[in-house]
């Protein structure tokens, strides 16, 4: 798979909205944790808690005036928004196999049909959890075709490596040592110094 970006297919899923979408995942994420540290919490109260707060801040943002762009289609369990009439779900989850009970499920807010298989019908937003502490999260935006085979792959904070395309190695630079001076002292500074 080629390495696309979202808006590379959809334009309107520019890098700014799905990092503001990505950074309030984030921010409950760190809530959630902070606040339930105690003995009688576990991954099901932590994972509950996140799908809740995090269903209600999306729901929040999109009745705001300071997001125009993103709608709520479905308030119900399977909350549903759109980014600009592009529908996407969230899930905690392994992004790259993921197992979640309804992950694949689509409702009537989900595009159903495309025309092609690069075409991207299903979108979600996945959190994953990372294996050992201190360690963030990551949260990716995936788009999958009509056979929920992945079509894009977008990662909250990565930057991506540029890669060659083929064995050709760019030809060496020469450089010389860096230039390096002594500064001369002042007048100023030898009377400081007297």
């Amino acid at each position: 798979m080629a390495e696309t970006a979202p808006w590379d297919l959809k334009p309107v899923l520019t890098e700014s909205r799905l990092n503001t979408i990505a950074q309030a995942f984030l921010d409950i994420y760190y809530g959630v944790e902070a606040t339930l540290n105690t003995e009688d919490d576990d991954n099901y109260t932590r994972g509950a808690t996140f799908f809740g707060r995090s269903r209600q801040r999306l729901i929040r943002m999109s009745q705001s005036w300071e997001y125009p762009w993103l709608a709520l289609t479905n308030s119900a369990m399977d909350v549903t928004l759109e980014i600009e009439g592009v529908p996407f779900r969230f899930f905690r989850d392994d992004h790259a196999s993921p197992s979640k009970k309804g992950f694949w499920r689509r409702n009537e807010s989900d595009q159903l049909f495309a025309p092609d298989e690069t075409t991207p019908v299903i979108f979600r937003f996945i959190v994953e959890r990372p294996l050992i502490d201190d360690v963030d999260p990551e949260i990716y935006f995936v788009g999958f075709n009509a056979q929920e085979i992945q079509v894009f792959e977008w990662r909250y904070g990565h930057v991506p490596v540029v890669r060659s395309v083929d064995e050709t190695l760019p030809q060496p630079v020469e450089q010389g040592p860096a230039p390096v001076e002594i500064k001369k002292p002042d007048a100023g500074d030898q009377e400081a110094t007297n």
